[in-house]
């Protein structure tokens, strides 16, 4: 009992700030002006402060009350901070034990300063033991200082002693650490600054990652290693490395996350190396892995969330690389049918406008030709904005692709012309070279008037460098839903069999 007197003395003693939270029951009634601003941006009710304050004030962003108003929501949902719900399945076990272990050291410091050193010291063997278990240094070190500043001050030299010689080597251990995350992040700003600054430091990275390597081993760290390990995943990427990017990902999960968040005991993002891994399939073209393994991890997104969709587009990548155009049918449903589509990013909506014309043109699918006009589509020149220009392209290649197996000769000339016209102020060989190869493909049609065998010996210069250059595609900065090689392939296909091409070549001949 005597603890919790001298608890109520500190708290009535130093008093308690008025501390302003929002409110989250919608069900009752707020008339505050902060409250009312938090509850239209959550129901979408405002976009912008135009639209804000001009509904809750009847004024524009600069009225004072307006900003008011800003202001003490802002510090309300500052004050939440100290209350979020880490206990949710969405964070790790690493992820739980990190905030309750801040939150505690802060109790433990309060303590001490307002002299209640001895319920500081009931709490702190617990906070000791968990962050020694995580590596967590940051945490651990100000807690064993606090201990032994108590064994000083009561002058119990034995526990003093035993404490502080503990104390200094976790102290090294912690200096390592700190001299490991340097060099992750003095390698991380580099790669980050430019892509001439990343060049000249990619060169130095493998001996960066042995130095951080062999200091883990030094002084027995799993989380230095994680460091190591972050880093050398982020080399591979960069080196186009997938080989080797998806055996390190599989050895991580294998080590330390395939299990329930709940028992994941290190510094490491599931959900990060997820992607990593599926981007890889998707480079390497490994379908029969990496759609096996997309169906398994599958159920760790909720569809509530934004990486859900994420998700499903590397999903419905694979699924293309794989041709299997029925198994994407099921995806786009099911991402069209969610209902926070309409919530994400236009260019997200824009690049699923992608997947449903290429899965129309390649499996026929009824159901989603629903309310697509194919005509319209195919007489519209895209224009999307600068952001996202790279749709543009991809939206002329299935254009040409519907025209070409249509067999409408003059059309498919235009558009090509289209392309060709397109592409020189455009892309930017450096960034858009695979384009920039199929684009040449689709002009060498034009050019040797249909004729298959023409097209075929010319094509295969291009076609084979194709095949030898498989650049790794940024979805944000050029979209290639179905491999350009494949759709030469396609296209000869076409033009061989279609008697328009035939009737074509054969009158085209006799012209001559």
């Amino acid at each position: 009992m005597h603890e919790l007197h001298d608890l109520i003395k500190i708290i009535r003693k130093k008093g308690q700030r008025s501390l302003q939270l929002v409110n989250f029951n919608f069900r009752k009634k707020e008339t505050s002006k902060d409250n009312l601003l938090y509850q239209g941006i959550i129901n979408e009710a405002f976009q912008s402060d135009d639209e804000a304050s001009e509904k809750l004030f009847g004024a524009d962003p600069g009225n004072r009350n307006y900003r008011n108003a800003k202001s003490r929501l802002k510090h309300k949902l500052l004050n939440h901070l100290f209350f979020l719900d880490y206990e949710k399945d969405i964070y790790t076990l690493f992820q739980q034990t990190r905030y309750e272990s801040e939150r505690t050291l802060q109790q433990a410091k309060i303590l001490t300063t307002e002299n209640a050193d001895e319920i500081a010291q009931k709490i702190l063997p617990a906070l000791i033991r968990t962050t020694r278990e995580f590596e967590m240094y940051d945490i651990l070190i100000p807690a064993m200082e606090l201990v032994k500043n108590y064994h000083s001050r009561q002058g119990k030299i034995t526990p003093f002693l035993e404490v502080r010689d503990e104390l200094a080597k976790f102290r090294l251990k912690h200096r390592a650490f700190q001299a490991s995350e340097d060099l992750y992040y003095d390698t991380l700003v580099h790669i980050h600054k430019s892509v001439s600054a990343q060049k000249r430091v990619l060169d130095s990275i493998p001996k960066t990652i042995e130095q951080i390597y062999h200091i883990a081993e030094r002084v027995e760290s799993e989380a230095i290693k994680i460091i190591g390990h972050k880093l050398s995943i982020l080399y591979y990427h960069l080196n186009w490395d997938y080989d080797k990017s998806l055996e390190l990902c599989s050895h991580l999960e294998d080590q330390y996350l395939n299990r329930p968040n709940s028992e994941i005991k290190v510094d490491l993002n599931q959900k990060s190396i997820i992607f990593t891994k599926l981007y890889a399939y998707i480079y390497t073209e490994e379908v029969i892995e990496g759609i096996p393994y997309a169906k398994r991890k599958q159920a760790l997104f909720k569809t509530s969330h934004d990486d859900w969709f994420t998700f499903m587009e590397y999903y419905i990548l694979l699924l293309f690389k794989a041709e299997q155009y029925k198994e994407a049918t099921k995806v786009f449903r099911k991402v069209r049918t969610n209902k926070n589509f309409n919530n994400q990013p236009e260019d997200v909506k824009e690049r699923w406008g992608m997947y449903r014309v290429n899965l129309i043109y390649f499996s026929d699918a009824k159901i989603l030709s629903w309310g697509f006009d194919l005509d319209e589509f195919l007489s519209t020149r895209p224009d999307f904005s600068k952001e996202h220009s790279y749709l543009n392209i991809a939206s002329l290649v299935i254009q040409s692709m519907f025209l070409l197996r249509q067999g409408d000769i003059r059309k498919f000339k235009e558009c090509v012309k289209w392309i060709v016209d397109y592409k020189s102020p455009h892309l930017d060989k450096r960034n858009n070279y695979r384009s920039s190869v199929f684009i040449r493909l689709l002009e060498i049609i034009i050019e040797k008037e249909f004729d298959f065998d023409l097209i075929q010996e010319k094509g295969t210069l291009y076609y084979q460098k194709l095949t030898d250059t498989k650049i790794p595609v940024d979805l944000e900065t050029e979209m290639e839903v179905v491999p350009y090689e494949r759709l030469w392939l396609h296209i000869l296909r076409i033009l061989k069999t279609n008697k328009a091409y035939v009737h074509y070549q054969f009158y085209n001949a006799q012209a001559m």
